[in-house]
């Protein structure tokens, strides 16, 4: 029993340890990738910079023997920083460790460097910009903009402090030291920075593809009928005022299809509108295989497909329309009984309008109907 219960804990202790490693894998694979929002990113990066910072000024301070009281606070720092980092990677709610990290290095870090590494002489006013370029891109509102006016605050106090009392800013010990650590701390003020306005940039960036990809998908949805796939009476309506724009000003020849499913009504009546829309669907796929990319061509509406012929007369239109409807003609429907297509030829003659030119196609459509279907007609 005692067994039993020890390797449901071992068990347990196995699964909670798996489960954190997963958590910590994902979300390196995050920051990574670039997949984690803006301002979680901008905390993750100011933490890690932070914590390598601290880490770089606690073997500098071991090293150079300085300052009692730097490694007290840079190890305090240090562990608060790794503790929230990885609280926030646990429990999943970074707003709060952001606060705690950001809000500790820029009100109390880089105040206590300012007044234990010379001052204004040292890297720290850099740090303060770089403090406040990660306070306006994590937070919002009024948490942005009142910690923003307290670092402004700050800033302007210790300059006017270190102008009238010098004295109580602790200065470098030697010049070796001061220009070494001006060095290291400007490096990466411009590192972390640089690292900032990429995120920023490349967040941006993927923002505007997006919405540019999501613009031309709506708008090709927006000319594409749903059933079929093709394209709709609005892209028809203005490719044919486009089209005799361009026969218009070249003197080029246009031809203007209208085709009409036979007898639909019948088919929807008698096998169901699903067996309808199957019909249309079909007869869009053997459009699509029987028409070349130079013609335009698409459903206009109901039972209605249009096919615009740029450069060419109906002469020349003639056999492909009629190979077409052939196509549709002897397709195997599902039901047995052959779907036919009724056809209106139009030509369009300089100085046509738009509405002349889609009536003399529907007259000649009329008139294919009425001569017994199955037929494409121009005159």
């Amino acid at each position: 029993m005692q067994n039993n219960l020890k390797r449901i804990e071992d068990n347990k202790e196995s699964t909670a340890s798996q489960t954190t490693i997963g958590l910590f894998k994902r979300t390196f694979q995050q920051i990574y990738n670039k997949e984690l929002p803006l301002d979680h990113l901008v905390f993750l990066y100011t933490a890690g910079a932070g914590i390598f910072m601290s880490i770089f000024g606690l073997g500098y301070n071991i090293l150079e023997g300085l300052g009692i009281f730097t490694l007290p606070v840079l190890i305090s720092y240090l562990v608060l920083t790794i503790s929230s980092v990885l609280y926030s990677i646990v429990k999943k709610r970074w707003y709060g460790a952001a606060v705690i990290v950001i809000g500790t290095s820029v009100f109390f870090l880089i105040p206590f460097l300012w007044f234990t590494i010379g001052g204004a002489t040292g890297p720290t006013a850099s740090l303060m910009l770089t403090g406040g370029l990660c306070i306006a891109i994590v937070f919002k509102g009024a948490v942005r903009t009142s910690m923003l006016a307290m670092e402004a605050i700050m800033l302007i106090a210790f300059i006017a402090l270190e102008y009238h009392f010098p004295d109580i800013f602790i200065p470098y010990p030697t010049r070796t030291s001061h220009y070494s650590d001006l060095a290291f701390g400007l490096t990466m003020s411009l590192v972390v920075n640089s690292i900032l306005a990429y995120t920023v940039v490349g967040q941006y960036a993927r923002v505007r593809d997006e919405k540019t990809r999501l613009v031309r998908r709506l708008e090709c949805l927006s000319l594409t009928d749903a059933l079929t796939g093709l394209n709709n009476r609005r892209f028809l309506s203005a490719s044919i005022d486009e089209e005799m724009r361009r026969a218009y000003d070249t003197g080029s020849r246009l031809t203007l299809c209208i085709l009409d499913i036979d007898h639909f009504k019948e088919i929807n009546d008698t096998y169901g509108h699903e067996y309808g829309d199957d019909v249309l669907f079909n007869i869009a796929q053997i459009m699509k295989a029987s028409l070349t990319e130079g013609e335009i061509f698409g459903r206009y509406g109901g039972e209605e497909f249009v096919v615009l012929f740029p450069g060419k007369n109906p002469t020349e239109v003639l056999p492909t329309v009629r190979a077409l409807s052939d196509h549709v003609r002897t397709h195997s429907w599902s039901h047995g009984k052959p779907v036919t297509l009724s056809g209106g030829l139009s030509s369009y003659v300089r100085g046509t309008s738009y509405s002349d030119f889609i009536e003399a196609a529907d007259k000649n459509l009329y008139h294919a109907k009425r001569e017994g279907r199955d037929r494409i007609i121009y005159r």
